[in-house]
């Protein structure tokens, strides 16, 4: 399917569907009269012009981290380009319905973030400006060994063989532990090397012998209390990236690749996966249930730094957030069912197909890409680089912060990532798709049904939807 713009009719009529979903499946808006149309950017910049030009760029907000980095990264951008202004607009709420709006209202903004479960949307609708001619004619950007996982970025940044983003940077779930409560159990903490990953077995051994009931028993002891649980050993999201990680870990997998699409939980795979996640909660009592949180009233970056829970699997995100708890904490590579697996992802930047100003517009989407912003995010603790110049010793000196990461992070970062991380292609309708399947699998999580009860009826409707969008397409 060729990317295309969609009349101003149709664009209401799907963002209608969808109209309060935190991440829109996208809709396209019709190309201003006089703009290049999505399918094509023309030629690639030449010498920037030196007139005055504003950039206006949309994204959500993020940490007063963050917000200080972009800041940064736009002074340094305006040293090199001092004819050049950036207008960076944050929308905390809504924020891809907002820019559909905008972009439907014929003021698109010329640059924004396209989080993951929207970028494939946003370019088969037409939303985006096809970039590959500006690729192209970067002396980085255009070439395989810039990047540490080429495959998988591509993967993430084109349509058929289209460029239409840069990926920020890679995340990825891993393990995060209380080194305090793994020492007081004398059992040695996970590593954070991929060779080093504990099979599901073994993790849940330990998972067992760090969980503790107020009298000190462990699950399966004789008079363990379930009711009185101080200690539990690990919690594991259910939201899709981490979900990912486990149904790929054991050969399954959440969708099909592009430009299928399809949800595929129902394979033997994937629900034996989903239901080894719900057995932590209702069968080996290792993990709490959904509404601890609420009742401790912490999350789970605070129950693990106050000692509520030993591990938990989540995003290299929260090795930025889990820095003002202050307590001695390690990470490491998630265990598997079958092999090393985990989830890689983030956010695009892109650009408009209505832009008003493209060729400026590239000078910055090219500079957020670089390494200045990039290694700038790592060492913060809330990006994982994608540039083999961040991953040699020099590179890798940059943004490794022993203030911040725990001792052999760039394992993670760089080898497990590298080597075990894959992303996962969301297309057209795989919000409203897998809301269905998410709600399907309350039942499971909470012990009144099996993966292989509901999920099958569930992938059924689900892909359904992803059918329907695809013919809105």
């Amino acid at each position: 399917m060729n990317a295309s713009q969609l009349s101003r009719r149709k664009f209401l009529t799907l963002t209608g569907v969808v109209g309060g979903a935190a991440m829109l499946a996208a809709c396209s808006p019709p190309t201003p009269a006089g703009e290049q149309p999505a399918a094509s950017v023309g030629e690639a910049a030449g010498a920037p012009d030196t007139e005055p030009v504003t950039i206006v760029a949309k994204a959500w907000p993020g940490s007063p981290f963050e917000t200080e980095s972009i800041q940064a990264a736009i002074d340094r951008f305006r040293e090199e380009y001092p004819h050049y202004t950036v207008d960076w607009q944050t929308e905390p709420q809504a924020y891809g319905q907002k820019v559909l709006t905008q972009i439907a209202a014929g003021t698109p903004p010329d640059t924004m973030y396209a989080g993951s479960a929207d970028f494939f949307s946003w370019v088969i609708q037409g939303v985006l400006l096809d970039i590959t001619a500006y690729v192209d004619a970067h002396e980085g950007f255009s070439q395989p060994t810039y990047w540490t996982h080429y495959e998988e970025e591509l993967k993430r940044c084109t349509w058929e063989g289209h460029w239409y983003g840069l990926g920020s940077c890679w995340v990825c779930p891993h393990l995060y532990t209380n080194l305090d409560a793994f020492e007081a159990a004398g059992i040695e903490p996970p590593g954070n090397h991929p060779g080093e990953a504990w099979t599901w077995d073994e993790f849940l051994t330990v998972a067992t012998a760090l969980t503790l009931d107020g009298n000190g028993n462990h699950p399966g002891d004789s008079g363990f209390d379930p009711d009185d649980i101080q200690q539990h050993g690990v919690q594991w999201p259910t939201w899709f990236i981490p979900l990912h990680a486990a149904v790929g870990s054991n050969g399954g997998q959440y969708t099909a690749p592009a430009p299928d699409g399809r949800i595929l939980f129902d394979s033997p795979e994937a629900m034996e996966a989903i239901q080894q996640v719900a057995d932590l909660v209702n069968v080996h009592q290792v993990a709490p249930h959904g509404a601890f949180f609420s009742e401790i009233g912490m999350n789970n970056l605070e129950a693990l730094g106050s000692g509520r829970l030993a591990m938990i699997a989540d995003g290299s995100w929260n090795v930025l957030r889990i820095q003002p708890l202050d307590f001695n904490f390690g990470t490491g590579v998630l265990p598997y069912m079958q092999t090393p697996y985990t989830d890689i992802q983030a956010h695009n930047q892109v650009m408009a197909a209505g832009g008003r100003q493209p060729e400026a517009t590239w000078e910055f989407v090219a500079f957020l890409s670089g390494d200045f912003y990039q290694k700038t995010m790592c060492a913060g603790g809330l990006w994982l680089p994608t540039h083999t110049s961040l991953a040699t010793p020099e590179g890798i000196a940059s943004w490794l912060n022993d203030d911040v990461h725990p001792p052999g992070y760039e394992t993670i970062a760089l080898d497990y990532v590298n080597a075990y991380g894959r992303t996962m292609y969301m297309g057209p309708g795989f919000n409203e798709a897998n809301q269905i399947v998410a709600s399907a699998l309350d039942a499971v999580w909470i012990g009144d049904a099996q993966a292989t009860d509901v999920v099958p009826g569930a992938v059924q409707e689900a892909n359904q939807v992803i059918e329907d969008w695809k013919n809105r397409s």
